[in-house]
């Protein structure tokens, strides 16, 4: 008996064995960090736990530009990660690298899977995809930037928080009351300066970045945002941060904190940090509303629609890769493409559903109506007809622009 089950378990083992060989191990990359990570992991954990044929590694490489400067230096090595989460400051720069990626609709055609561009959200899926209609990337975390604002600060500083600011004079009005009731050390802050205060603001207002239909017209563009009303964006900047009215919180996300502590009442911030802002506001038993981003009516006189942020997901076109591979791949962007998984991630972190067959799922299960300001974003993404300003943008080297942006703004707020 003891021989029989020792054998029988040796069989097992080996069983076991024999299916992990079996399986097709493919790698993503991802950039989130807080409830965004935790929603994915969960999902490749579902993917795996579903199927024995794909094991999908999912490993967070560093912030958005961190994670960037991580895969190009890995596809030049030769090994890059079959997938990999890229913001949208750097969809110019895959566009321009043709041979590096297979487009995602070649990918599931190559898999013999069916697959419907159609199915996503139209401002993020024309953003991802080619003017033939090819989609270059998937739309996962779908985003864009709204504004956040503390109601009890709002009611210590006497300002009514059922109605938010609209416009920046109304912003700046709000901010500075803040500051001289001492209502909190702050009036606002804003989260990743150059998306929200240049791309935009300029989509809001109409205004072009480049040439070229923001560079989604050719190659060959030329920036053109060195004007009168960018500058006053700016300006605007300065001159309320000489009492406190603005912080300036640094480039990327560190400037959330800010309003996760109370130290300011408003906060410009991605709709995709919705669920993190709540759990600090609960910790603290503060109250928060969501607004979308302020216009200039000096500028325009209503605003357009705001621009698609978050990332999407590129497959890399990797050395030797076998059908296998591809077919695995694609089997594991369609889990996430799944309305139910799209519905999860959107619900738990405050992206946007990136589909059509989620948004509908949402609206239907009363979600928007049961969250007051869960719908802003995609109220503001969809506002109005968009128009080549207004479209998005597609420039190489987007990140570095940033950057010059980032270093012209502070030298300016330090004098």
């Amino acid at each position: 008996l003891l021989k029989g089950a020792l054998l029988g378990a040796a069989l097992a083992g080996l069983a076991t064995a024999a299916t992990a060989q079996t399986r097709t191990t493919i790698e993503m990359w991802i950039g989130v960090t807080g409830p965004a990570q935790e929603q994915i992991l969960g999902l490749a954990r579902e993917f795996n736990e579903s199927q024995t044929a794909v094991t999908a590694n999912v490993s967070f490489r560093g912030q958005y530009p961190e994670q960037r400067a991580a895969a190009f230096a890995a596809f030049r090595a030769g090994n890059p990660p079959h997938i990999m989460q890229m913001f949208d400051a750097g969809t110019g720069d895959m566009f321009g690298l043709p041979r590096a990626t297979i487009p995602v609709s070649e990918v599931f055609r190559r898999a013999g899977l069916q697959f419907d561009p159609a199915q996503f959200i139209g401002p993020a899926r024309s953003y991802y995809s080619a003017a033939d209609g090819t989609l270059n990337s998937m739309p996962f975390n779908v985003s864009t930037a709204v504004m956040f604002y503390n109601r009890n600060i709002f009611r210590a500083a006497g300002l009514n928080p059922d109605q938010p600011p609209r416009t920046w004079p109304e912003l700046i009005a709000a901010a500075n009351q803040i500051r001289e009731r001492n209502a909190a050390e702050c009036g606002f802050t804003t989260t990743w300066l150059a998306w929200i205060m240049l791309e935009q603001f300029s989509a809001i207002h109409d205004l072009p970045l480049g040439t070229e239909a923001n560079g989604r017209g050719g190659l060959g563009t030329e920036l053109v945002f060195a004007d009168a009303p960018r500058a006053q964006m700016v300006q605007t900047l300065i001159d309320a941060s000489r009492n406190g009215a603005f912080r300036y919180g640094g480039r990327s996300n560190d400037a959330a904190a800010l309003f996760d502590a109370g130290t300011c009442g408003i906060l410009l911030q991605s709709s995709g940090g919705h669920a993190a802002i709540a759990n600090a506001m609960r910790q603290r038993n503060n109250e928060f509303g969501v607004a979308a981003l302020p216009h200039f009516p000096s500028i325009a006189a209503e605003p357009k629609n705001g621009i698609v942020g978050g990332a999407s997901l590129w497959v890399f076109n990797r050395p030797n890769m076998s059908d296998a591979e591809v077919r695995a791949v694609a089997q594991f962007l369609a889990h996430l493409a799944r309305p139910e998984s799209l519905v999860r991630f959107a619900t738990a972190t405050g992206f946007l559903p990136a589909t059509q067959a989620s948004f509908q799922q949402m609206q239907a299960s009363g979600f928007f109506a049961q969250n007051p300001g869960r719908d802003v974003p995609i109220l503001q993404l969809t506002r109005g007809t968009p128009t080549a300003n207004s479209g998005g943008y597609r420039f190489g080297r987007w990140t570095e622009i940033r950057d010059m942006y980032h270093e012209e703004v502070e030298r300016a707020l330090q004098g």
